[in-house]
Order: structure tokens, then C-alpha cells, then sequence
């Protein structure tokens, strides 16, 4: 269209036009189908502008899901969304969908989720139905509204939507324990773990853990747990976990080695706030990993036997690779060490600030 030569008056018509190409692209403009994932009941994608019927202003929406009872025909859920339909589409090429928008499919926590999931949220026996909103989960992740099957209608279920915002990925249903959980992180350092039981037809958090990286490589946890009625919060530390693929089978601390009672002994070392040095520190863990002694005050390291020597009041530590030696007052007891569990060194200790070597 050449503007220049327009007649006058035209030209707001010609923007008018541009603008109404371009909300009513391809992309947005067609009714997609989702696929068919009941007998009862299929969906619809259809272009939908926030404006309309729609009470929240600050909701963008650019699509509206509807779910459609397959013999009356009757729209059972009209869900605003916002859906990027070209994403959707490249989805439904890998699943040889054609032009149906994938349906049931989640992969948690980061993974591809279908805008529509049909499955027994409640554990009533009855199909359940999760509509995408839009991308109010963690790191711009898929969020949901959620709908619970109530003779022949859905109801909108406020407590099981707040499982679906805000979190990484749906949440994940087990059927075996009847029992859903939920994973949401912040950043690098920060992570929690949820799990709940549907009592009263909601969902009520039975165990939560949140763990917090630590500047000495530990984490710290908070756990609550639901005990008759209440949560009973405990707070630890753990030991990091690393798995031989990304450690091709050598531990990333300077010492470390099992006990024959399953326990764990590790020597590693971090900054401390009070110094540019680098600090040495002791960790006793058990099977899990759970801290239960940490030490990082001065040690002592004999070279002719390679023992490395601390006291925390009154009790005394000599660590070499047979094993543990505790000593207090006239009572000594020999922690064993598995030999095949060894691994690292006691060399090179000196550069440690609070070691002593002689």
C-alpha cells in the first residue's frame, strides 16, 4: 500500500487495518484443537483479546481454552490463557499431532507441559481437569487453573490452583501413595521440596524441606513435618550429594572416608568471613548425610604419621586412614574406616590457615 498517493481521511483507515492484521495473525486468529485425551469431553483453543469478559486488568491473555461436554455440546470451562500457539505447534510436530495441541503430557520439573492435564488430582476415582493460564511459574514456567469433577460439572478448586502458580512444573501426582508434591527453587542456592495429602478434598502439606547452600559447601535444611495436626519444624545441616557422573568417581573434598558403621567422615575447607585465608573444617555425617559434629577451629597435623589432631573441648580427634580415634578422659574408642572409601589426601595441609604442621 503506497501512503503517499492515499487519498485524504485514508490514512486512518490503512492504520485501523494494520492493526487488526496484526492481532488477527495466523498465530492467534485460528481454532486450534487440543487432542483428544477423554470420551467425554474435548477442548478448544480460540483467539481471545484480554479485554474480553475478562475481570482482571492486569491479566494479558491472548487465547481462550474451552472445555466442551462431547454429547450436549454445552462449554463446560471457558479458561482465559496466555499461549504462545507457534511453540505449541512445534510440540505437536514432535508428537506427529498435526495441527492438535498436545494434551497430558508433563515433564517435571523443567519439562514440555501439555496446556491441558486430565487426571485424578483429588483421589475420588474421578478425572480432574488443569487449564493453562499462562506463565506464572518459576522462571516464567507453565502455571495452571484447576478444576475438580463434581457429578457433571467441574468446580474450580482455589487451594488445589495454589500447587499450579508459582512453582517448577505441575505438580506431581502419585497415585500409589496418594500423595502430590511440589519443587520450587531460587537461584542456584535455595530449593524446596513439598508434599501433601488431599484431606477434605484439599491438599494439605504433610512434609516440607527447604535446603539453603551454605558458604562452606554444606547445606542447610529446615524439614517440617506434619504430626498430629501440626508441623514440627527441624533445622540441620547436610553434606553435599555428588554423583560419580559429575565427579567421574573422585570426591570433591580434600579427605574424606567411610566408617564401617556406615557413617561419614569428611575434611574439606572454605573462606572465612573473619580472614583472606582459607580455613580447614571437619564434618561427621551419618548414612544420609545429616551433619552431626563440625569443626573448624585449629588443628594439628603430624607428618610422621600422618594424623591429623584436634580438641573440642574435652573431647580429643586423631583422623588418619585407618580411621577415627576418640579420646575423653580415660576412654578411647577406634572408628574404623573402609579402605576401599578413601579418597583424597592429608598432604599440603600447611596452606590452611588454622593447621599446624610438624
Amino acid at each position: 500500500m503506497n501512503i503517499a498517493f492515499m487519498p485524504k481521511g485514508s490514512f486512518k483507515s490503512a492504520t485501523l487495518l494494520l492493526i487488526l492484521l496484526f492481532f488477527m495473525s495466523p498465530a492467534v486468529a485460528k481454532t486450534y484443537q487440543i487432542q483428544d485425551f477423554s470420551d467425554d469431553y474435548y477442548a478448544v483453543i480460540k483467539p481471545h483479546s484480554s479485554t474480553e469478559s475478562n475481570t482482571d486488568e492486569d491479566s494479558e491473555t491472548n487465547s481462550l481454552i474451552e472445555i466442551i461436554n462431547t454429547k450436549t455440546k454445552k462449554i463446560l470451562i471457558s479458561q482465559p490463557a496466555d499461549i504462545d500457539i507457534e511453540y505449541e505447534l512445534d510440540n505437536s510436530q514432535e508428537h506427529q499431532l498435526g495441527e492438535k495441541i498436545s494434551a497430558n503430557i508433563v515433564s517435571l520439573p523443567y519439562g514440555e507441559s501439555s496446556v491441558l492435564i486430565y487426571d485424578d488430582f483429588n483421589f475420588d476415582g474421578q478425572e480432574d481437569l488443569a487449564v493453562r493460564d499462562g506463565r506464572y511459574g518459576c522462571y516464567g514456567g507453565p502455571s495452571y487453573q484447576v478444576y475438580l469433577k463434581k457429578g457433571a460439572k467441574f468446580v474450580h478448586s482455589k487451594a488445589f490452583t495454589e500447587l499450579a502458580q508459582g512453582y517448577c512444573g505441575f505438580f506431581d501426582v502419585d497415585e500409589d501413595s496418594q500423595t502430590l508434591s511440589t519443587m520450587t527453587k531460587s537461584g542456584a542456592a535455595w530449593h524446596q521440596y513439598s508434599e501433601y495429602k488431599v484431606i477434605n478434598n484439599k491438599p494439605v502439606a504433610v512434609h516440607i524441606i527447604e535446603e539453603e547452600g551454605k558458604a562452606n559447601g554444606l547445606f542447610a535444611i529446615t524439614e517440617s513435618t506434619r504430626v498430629n495436626g501440626k508441623m514440627v519444624v527441624d533445622h540441620y545441616d547436610m553434606l553435599p550429594m555428588y554423583d560419580d557422573s559429575e565427579t567421574d568417581g573422585k570426591s570433591p573434598f580434600i579427605y574424606t572416608f567411610d566408617l564401617d558403621n556406615g557413617k561419614k567422615m569428611v575434611i574439606d575447607s572454605s573462606y572465612s568471613n573473619d580472614t583472606d585465608g582459607e580455613q580447614l573444617f571437619y564434618v561427621f555425617a551419618d548414612k544420609g548425610g545429616r551433619v552431626e559434629l563440625f569443626y573448624d577451629g585449629q588443628f594439628d597435623y603430624d607428618v610422621s604419621t600422618q594424623t591429623l589432631r584436634f580438641t573440642n573441648k574435652p573431647v580429643r580427634y586423631y583422623i588418619n586412614k585407618q580411621g577415627i580415634t576418640v579420646k575423653v578422659s580415660n576412654k578411647t574408642v577406634s572408628l574404623k574406616s573402609q579402605p576401599k572409601s578413601v579418597q583424597g589426601s592429608l598432604d599440603n595441609l600447611a596452606k590452611f590457615e588454622n593447621v599446624s604442621v610438624r
